[in-house]
């Protein structure tokens, strides 16, 4: 969970804006929304990677097995569930769990990015009101 306390500090900087800053903020924003997106897809190709590591290495335990002499009289599914309580496979689902989480954020950030652009338009007419 590192790695989401440092998007956490990051996006609070990020966002993070006054009167001195307004005009550097809303000139950077398209490439913050950038840095963000990319963080995102970064994050489900991490993910499909993880998945996918998880889907070989199965199938690598099940042809062990069966190469070892699986006895007749265990069914399938006890078959599976063995292979499912391994701890190479635990550990994988708890990073494809991790990077869920992070993704998860990360959908909201963008969302949260796209919404600065309405904020920073209004900061920017009320201090063009105020000078007025």
């Amino acid at each position: 969970m590192d790695l989401l306390v440092k998007y956490s500090q990051e996006i609070q900087e990020d966002t993070k804006f006054d009167q001195i800053n307004i005009l550097e903020k809303q000139l950077m924003l398209p490439a913050l929304k950038h840095k963000w997106v990319a963080r995102l897809i970064e994050q489900k190709r991490n993910k499909v990677s993880l998945e996918k590591k998880r889907k070989d290495l199965k199938e690598e335990v099940l042809k062990k097995l069966r190469e070892d002499g699986i006895p007749d009289g265990i069914p399938k599914l006890s078959l599976n569930s063995k292979v499912e309580s391994s701890e190479t496979i635990k550990k994988i689902d708890e990073e494809i769990q991790q990077v869920e989480f992070i993704i998860e954020y990360l959908e909201k950030v963008e969302k949260i990015m796209s919404s600065i652009t309405f904020d920073l338009g209004n900061a920017t007419k009320i201090m063009m009101m105020e000078t007025t």
